[in-house]
């Protein structure tokens, strides 16, 4: 038998026990609520290791217990496995530099969670250094060998140097997902002249790949839940942050995962004071953290309806550096401070301390 046929076996024999799997968690009882999880999710691109203290001493006095790091897809930091992808421009990070800063965390009492950017937003990680192992010009080809070569490696070393109990894989954000909008109706989202979306097969190998090879070493698997959902199914939820429309995404591609997996699931800009999609989450058998950005009528109303609705937890994100443009706007520290501020005392009153 030839190393491929081989392979191909093996893979299908793997995805007929992930199926048998998750449908038999598909109608567990949802979990209890008993993680009480605030964190805050940090990008390190753009700020120095004494900065990034800074900002961990607000959070530490907002009363943030978690800390989900965002490290190496834009190279900013040295890692042996990804010697190749180096920043253009902006701050290096050292191994010591991203160990110090978890050491410091911990010191605050936050549990470390490193975020790698995988499969998704690619364009300056494998984009630059390795174009053949693309599917489309942001999105890795989970087909290629290669590149389970170079994110496996990595892993072990994030693992090694932080023992965190997590890893966030990221995989939000899927070039090409569909945008409903009266103005532009299902327009797809990123994609650039002649190029394709991701199969939702592709998507789903690459998750069982990484979740299979994270759960042997004993580390949980985290990911952020947008293409998990689609406006169809949460009408009254805002269509721009529900990316599952695609053929094969969606609640068909919910089905198919480990019940294990803890969602991340974000929304910005909501003005309702119900979220569905958590609900769905749930009593679908996942783990599920609500997380929210800059608004704070979102961020209030998500977190006490997070709280009364199961979920273990919410996060605060940020996606920015001070003194970087987004959205046309200059954004500053004293940004990053109000959402730390805003985000910690709506977390602190609904997801307290377990007495």
């Amino acid at each position: 038998m030839s190393n491929r046929i081989f392979y191909h076996a093996v893979w299908l024999l793997y995805l007929l026990v992930i199926s048998f799997v998750s449908v038999g968690s598909a109608a567990a009882a949802p979990i209890k609520n008993n993680a009480n999880i605030r964190a805050l999710h940090l990008v390190s691109f753009g700020i120095t290791p004494e900065q990034m203290k800074t900002v961990l001493d607000q959070a530490n006095s907002q009363h943030f217990n978690t800390l989900i790091l965002g490290v190496c897809w834009r190279g900013n930091t040295t890692l042996m496995s990804t010697t190749w992808a180096q920043a253009q421009g902006g701050i290096q990070w050292s191994k010591q530099d991203l160990k110090g800063i978890a050491d410091y965390a911990r010191s605050k009492g936050m549990s470390i969670i490193p975020e790698v950017k995988l499969l998704t937003h690619q364009e300056v990680f494998f984009g630059n250094s390795h174009p053949e192992w693309m599917y489309n010009s942001a999105t890795y080809d989970p087909r290629q060998r290669h590149v389970y070569d170079t994110v496996f490696s990595m892993l072990d070393e994030l693992i090694d140097l932080l023992h965190p109990k997590a890893v966030h894989i990221g995989h939000e954000e899927l070039v090409g997902w569909v945008l409903h909008n009266k103005l532009m109706p299902d327009k797809h989202i990123g994609l650039l002249e002649g190029e394709q979306m991701l199969p939702a097969d592709l998507f789903l190998k690459d998750v069982l790949l990484i979740h299979d090879y994270l759960r042997k070493k004993g580390v949980e698997t985290w990911m952020w839940g947008d293409m998990l959902i689609s406006h169809d199914e949460f009408p009254g939820m805002a269509p721009y942050e529900l990316h599952g429309a695609a053929p094969g995404y969606g609640k068909q591609l919910r089905n198919q995962l480990p019940r294990d997996i803890v969602i991340g699931d974000w929304h910005y800009f909501d003005k309702q004071a119900e979220f569905p999609s958590l609900d769905t989450f749930r009593n679908e058998g996942f783990r599920v953290i609500g997380a929210t950005w800059r608004k704070r009528e979102t961020i209030s109303n998500f977190s006490q309806y997070a709280a009364s609705h199961g979920a273990e937890g919410m996060v605060a994100t940020t996606w920015f550096i001070p003194g970087s443009k987004a959205a046309g706007a200059v954004n500053t520290w004293n940004d990053l401070n109000r959402i730390i501020r805003e985000s910690g005392e709506a977390f602190i009153k609904d997801f307290p301390d377990a007495k």
